[in-house]
């Protein structure tokens, strides 16, 4: 594989596909699972099989790749084009009936996001962007609106950190934002992306939850990265502790969100 045309390509199939493949598994009832210590996180059928349809339709998509995903992750071995999924970005909202939940895949070229969808079930909507060649949604070309939105949002995890180590940077932040969280991250950084609304910062995201969304968010014009003031490489499998808003606005606030780290 190799150049722009390409790539340009492979997404654009990607795109075409990935509604096709969402209706084989959606419509299957759901058997649910909680995962996690606390049991605050759910897996389903529908997660899982989504993820093994992936797996098979992603590698004829670029043969030669390779595919990890949020329900199987573990580091990846060698330096192949990678794709990274979240099969259904947003479960929790999936098994109650909210109409908030996605599926997000994003292909990692030498440890970069390289191209990504987000599909948007409920809304049919679907996000995507290649690096260098701009943001879509719905084929057309994504350019955040003008005016600039006072909703952020603000992962659970991070309020906590908040409430813990510099309740005063909490109170701060809500003197200048309106604070949401619609329980699917890529949908979040989509979201931004498309100027609904000027901030996302989550601390327990994984690459997973960002990085399709994020190259998405960033091709619109927005900048992303870890509030985290620490310098050392974070892994795909760890919490992200990120950041994504419009630079101006990044760049007034990472302190703020900086300060939940101490």
């Amino acid at each position: 594989m190799s150049g722009q045309p390409a790539l340009d390509g492979i997404r654009a199939a990607l795109c075409a596909a990935l509604p096709g493949w969402v209706k084989e598994v959606f419509n299957e009832q759901p058997e649910i699972w909680s995962k996690g210590s606390d049991g605050l996180d759910l897996v389903t059928n529908v997660d899982l099989n989504m993820q093994r349809l992936l797996k098979a339709r992603l590698q004829e998509l670029l043969p030669g790749s390779s595919v990890v995903g949020e329900e199987d992750y573990r580091p990846h071995e060698g330096s192949g084009p990678l794709w990274l999924v979240d099969p259904l970005d947003g479960t929790v909202n999936f098994v109650a009936g909210l109409p908030v939940y996605s599926v997000a895949v994003v292909l990692m070229i030498d440890g970069e996001p390289t191209l990504s969808a987000v599909y948007d079930i409920v809304q049919n909507d679907l996000y995507s962007a290649q690096k260098g060649g701009g943001a879509r949604l719905n084929e057309e070309p994504l350019l955040p609106e003008p005016r600039q939105s006072n909703l952020a949002i603000v992962s659970s995890g991070l309020l906590k950190d908040f409430a813990i180590v510099a309740p005063d940077a909490l109170a701060q932040l809500l003197t200048m934002f309106k604070l949401r969280n619609f329980g699917s991250q890529a949908l979040h950084l989509c979201y931004a992306a498309a100027g609904r609304v000027s901030l996302v910062a989550s601390r327990e995201a994984k690459g997973w939850d960002d990085m399709a969304g994020a190259l998405i968010a960033q091709e619109a014009g927005l900048r992303y990265a870890s509030y985290d003031l620490g310098d050392a490489p974070v892994r795909l499998d760890n919490d992200q502790k990120s950041l994504c808003a419009p630079r101006e606005i990044f760049e007034k606030q990472k302190p703020l969100f900086a300060r939940s780290c101490a």
